[in-house]
């Protein structure tokens, strides 16, 4: 079964809110373990982060993600949508390294999200990347414009999410 690239596209929010449920369902036990081992400057941030809070940031990221693959759907010939579609998936599969990073050498074991970061997200990264350079989505300037935004959103962007968890968990 080939899919369209519509359906194709709308693959990306679903694995997404996959990828947060997880995050949202195990990170409330891991709390405790990546405050120990976090650098002592991130420990204070971490330390203040409440399971509730996270989980509003990890809904509001997922509606964003719905957002931007709503407008890739809905402006099928914009090159400026399915870009944006294609920097989601970027910055997902940044996220899928930082999981096995994270899983690796802080927590040296299970990292929240991790099962569906690697069954999910990365599978689903090399498909889309390779079907869009295949079919031609995008202009070559537009493939080199991905990464730097898709690291641009990741790093600053979970620092923001962290961020918005622990005011929201304060207020």
């Amino acid at each position: 079964m080939v899919l369209s690239r519509r359906q194709a596209l709308w693959l990306i929010p679903a694995a997404f809110a996959v990828h947060n449920a997880e995050e949202a369902l195990t990170f409330p036990q891991y709390l405790p373990l990546m405050s120990l081992r976090l650098p002592s400057s991130l420990r204070a941030i971490a330390g203040e982060l409440q399971p509730a809070g996270l989980r509003i940031a990890l809904l509001g990221v997922t509606i964003v993600g719905l957002a931007v693959v709503f407008w890739a759907d809905r402006r099928p010939d914009s090159q400026a949508a399915r870009w944006s579609a294609l920097v989601l998936q970027g910055v997902v599969a940044i996220n899928v390294i930082s999981h096995v990073a994270i899983a690796m050498f802080l927590l040296r074991g299970y990292s929240p999200g991790l099962i569906s970061a690697v069954l999910i997200n990365a599978p689903l990264s090399v498909y889309l990347f390779r079907r869009a350079a295949q079919e031609g989505w995008m202009s070559r300037r537009s493939w080199r414009a991905i990464w730097p935004a898709a690291l641009l959103i990741h790093g600053p962007g979970l620092f923001g999410i962290l961020l918005l968890a622990r005011r929201l968990a304060g207020s």
